[in-house]
Parts: structure tokens; sequence; C-alpha cells
């Protein structure tokens, strides 16, 4: 691990995800063959195979994925499941599934070979390999707990990181990342021509009163970032940050069990980017 520059938290930044993507669109009640691996239909047949995608910051993303091969190919493919014909096992058909955030992905033509006698086969072409994609745009896609922390995209331009071990939560006002002892809530918000030092006052308005230790106010070029923190209840802690520039607000809210997570906060207080460039 690494830790972060701003304020010590140690960040995750490689490894491997594992996502199994379910069975192929409208497959039920399918007959199972080789431990649950092959499987047929009325009308068609599937293997399932482990696609390998590479991200950025040396993040490997696993999926079981299904192929739809001919029923021929299925039925040999269960016989051999378990025996020494296993290791020679190559496929080719189409794949079975979209995956966001990529288009256009079910139906393309692929091919799968087992690489290693007590793995999955694994595709070898596919329109996802060879290269290396954006960790953080892949990602922010994903509403289930990652073991790794991503700088999720929100709506617009910013983007926030969603520590590790945080399960993402649409709620109607924005979103909530949550996890034992932690707790995250992110609203963006915007205000034509409001300007931030008249945003921030207005998110203020009936806010705590709280000492000077328990509050930072910074300029950063064209933002201004606010914070204040306070203990609401025995055991629970809370820190409430704003990040504000013409016309756009993000309020960063986190709730702690531990006194000690005040720097995680901070940090992901800190983490709020605008992006300036072409939008993606």
């Amino acid at each position: 691990m690494t830790a972060c520059d701003c304020c010590g938290t140690e960040l995750d930044d490689s490894g491997a995800i594992d996502l199994d993507l379910g069975l192929p669109p409208g497959v039920r009640a399918p007959t199972l063959l080789a431990g649950g691996n092959v499987l047929l239909t009325g009308d068609a047949a599937y293997v399932r195979c482990v696609l390998l995608v590479e991200l950025t910051g040396d993040l490997e993303l696993w999926f079981g994925a299904w192929m739809r091969v001919d029923p021929q190919d299925a039925r040999h493919a269960a016989g051999s499941w378990d025996g020494p014909g296993y290791a020679s096992l190559k496929f080719t058909g189409t794949f079975a599934h979209d995956i966001k955030p990529w288009d256009g992905l079910r139906g393309v033509e692929v091919a799968a070979e087992v690489r290693e006698p007590e793995g999955l086969p694994e595709y070898v072409r596919h329109p996802l390999l060879g290269k290396v994609w954006d960790r953080d745009e892949v990602l922010s896609g994903y509403l289930v707990e990652l073991p790794v922390s991503i700088q999720q995209k929100l709506p617009g331009r910013w983007s926030v990181e969603r520590t590790a071990g945080l399960t993402p939560h649409v709620l109607e006002e924005g979103l909530r990342f949550a996890g034992p002892g932690r707790a995250v809530f992110v609203d963006v918000r915007r205000a034509q021509g409001t300007t931030a030092d008249r945003f921030l006052e207005l998110a203020l308005e009936g806010a705590p009163d709280v000492p000077e230790d328990q509050r930072f106010q910074e300029r950063d070029g064209v933002e201004l970032r606010h914070a204040l923190w306070l203990t609401s209840a025995p055991g629970q802690h809370e820190f409430h940050g704003h990040v504000a520039r013409f016309g756009e607000m993000v309020v960063v809210t986190c709730v702690h069990d531990d006194p000690a997570d005040h720097a995680w906060a901070r940090h992901v207080l800190n983490s709020v980017r605008y992006r300036t460039g072409p939008r993606s």
C-alpha cells in the first residue's frame, strides 16, 4: 500500500477483483452440466469462461462470463470437463453479455481456451483484451462493495473517492457509501450565477456552531473548500465538507464511529475533483 500525501491514509491501489455476470440475458431454468459451467437451453448452449480485463493502477478485473457456442461443442466440453481432455479444450462462439461501460459486446465473435488445468477456460480473443482501461471510468458503474478505492464519478464533471469496503447506494439527493463504522453522503448542487462564497454561505445557514479548531476554510484557485466537524452523539462523529465553485458545489458528509477516522474524512473531502477538460 501507499499513503495519502495529505493525511497519511493508506491507499490500496492494486490487486484483482472478481465479478460474476450471472446467467446470459434471457436464459431461464437451463440444464446445467460440468459443475454448472456448461448450460443448455432449448435452442442454445453456453460455456462459462474467464475474461481478464486490465485496468490502470495495476488492477485486474476478472469476469465470469458466458460464451454462446455450438450445442455439440458444449456437450463435448461437458464430457471432457473432469477428464484428461479438459486441458486441450478450445472454444469459438459469441459473447453472451453486455458489460458497462462498454457498448456492443453482446454477440461479438470471441474465442477461449483452457490455460490452467484447475481453472476455467480464458478468453483469448475479445474486444476488451489488449488494452489497459481506466479503473475509475469502469468501476464507477458498479454499485457493489469493492476491495480497492476508486475515484467515483458524480453527476456532471465531479468525482470523489469511494473508499475500499464501502457499498454505494443511489439516493434521490445523491449517493451514499456505507460500511462498518463509516458512511459518506455526497450531493452535487447547482445554482446558475451563484458565486462560490455565496454557495458556501447558503450551505452553512443553520449549521452548528463549532470551535475554530473544528473547522477550516481554504481557497484553491476558483474553488472554495470548507469543513466543520463535531461529535453529534457518544461514539458518532460527523464531518461536513463543501467544495464550491461558480454555479456548483459538492457537499460531502462523513459519519464515523472511530475518532481516528477524522483523517479519513478529511482525505475524502480532499479527493473531490472537478474535471475541466472535454466531457467524456
